[in-house]
């Protein structure tokens, strides 16, 4: 009774074996299938890094020349197209102080090459308001521009050129389409600035850094 018992449970346990090891083979199959069958909107060979962006905008508000400090940055892809967040203050014009924030779409031609170009298009919100005080210097009233609100739109082209692998020296231009300002907004009851004084062409000069994938 023991032996045939004891065969029994060896029986049992062949046969448990057998069906672990078909389930595996089982398993196999589908997933290879599955892999084979899968599709995706991009390629395999698809490269995306973080990039990050400083810059200086140069740009006339109502006859005096002003500077504006910002960054842009996001997922670069295949060194190409960049989609990502856009923003910047202003620092150095004397009367009107403004700032926005908002969306950035880039695309650059043939980034290896050691010197390429691009374009580009920043989607924002915005918003000024006259300064408390008469400004003194570069920092003053900085990022007190909470007031008076509005919508940018900036199209703009850059001539890049590659310092090293990871940062990139940008010259380029663009122009400014504001809209949606109220003019007559208490905020800016001293400038009176309006959607043409912040509308214009703008100059710019920045540095991209792309991050080290980590390993």
């Amino acid at each position: 009774m023991k032996t045939k018992t004891k065969n029994q449970k060896i029986n049992q346990m062949m046969i448990i074996s057998a069906m672990i090891v078909v389930l595996l083979f089982l398993s196999a199959g589908v997933i290879a299938q599955e892999e084979e069958t899968v599709k995706s909107l991009f390629k395999d060979d698809i490269s995306v890094k973080e990039m990050w962006t400083s810059e200086v905008k140069i740009n006339s508000i109502q006859g005096d020349i002003g500077t504006l400090v910002g960054f842009y940055g996001g997922a670069l892809i295949n060194r190409s197209f960049l989609i990502g967040v856009s923003g910047g203050v202003n620092l150095g014009h004397p009367r009107v102080n403004y700032g926005y924030f908002g969306g950035i779409m880039q695309y650059i031609v043939k980034p290896a090459e050691a010197v390429h170009y691009g374009g580009q298009l920043v989607l924002a919100y915005g918003s000024t308001k006259d300064y408390e005080n008469p400004k003194n210097g570069l920092l003053d009233n900085f990022w007190n521009i909470s007031g008076a609100h509005f919508f940018v739109m900036e199209p703009g082209v850059n001539i890049e050129a590659n310092l090293s692998k990871r940062v990139t020296l940008v010259v380029g231009m663009s122009y400014r389409y504001v809209s949606g300002l109220d003019e007559k907004n208490e905020n800016i009851s001293i400038t009176h600035v309006t959607n043409k004084d912040l509308s214009g062409l703008n100059f710019n000069i920045g540095l991209k850094f792309i991050k080290k994938p980590k390993k």
